[in-house]
């Protein structure tokens, strides 16, 4: 009987553990983009997309972004969807330089 009890903890420590992996590397972070906060940090009213006022001022990698909006918005609505932010993102260089 108490076989069962180690192998029933030991079978939920080992499926807890990878579960607790995700939430300590949150997918997206800030460290991938070059200092720039990943989308779902800056859409805190969990919309889906982001409007030029949801972009930070004083973010120095995002003051790019904020300059040049409507070239990161692909589909011109005004918004920036997960994608169309992740692109702008990924392709601006280290250091907040200008894209070309």
């Amino acid at each position: 009987m108490q076989l069962r009890y180690i192998l029933a903890a030991s079978a939920i420590s080992l499926l807890a553990g990878p579960a607790f992996a995700l939430q300590a590397a949150p997918q997206g972070s800030s460290s991938d983009s070059g200092g720039a906060p990943s989308f779902d940090e800056l859409d805190k009213d969990h919309k889906g997309s982001l409007g030029r006022s949801d972009i930070p001022k004083d973010v120095e990698a995002l003051k790019q972004l904020r300059a040049h909006f409507g070239e990161a918005d692909q589909d011109h609505n005004g918004r920036l969807s997960p994608a169309e932010y992740n692109t702008y993102v990924a392709a601006k260089p280290p250091g907040g330089g200008q894209q070309h």
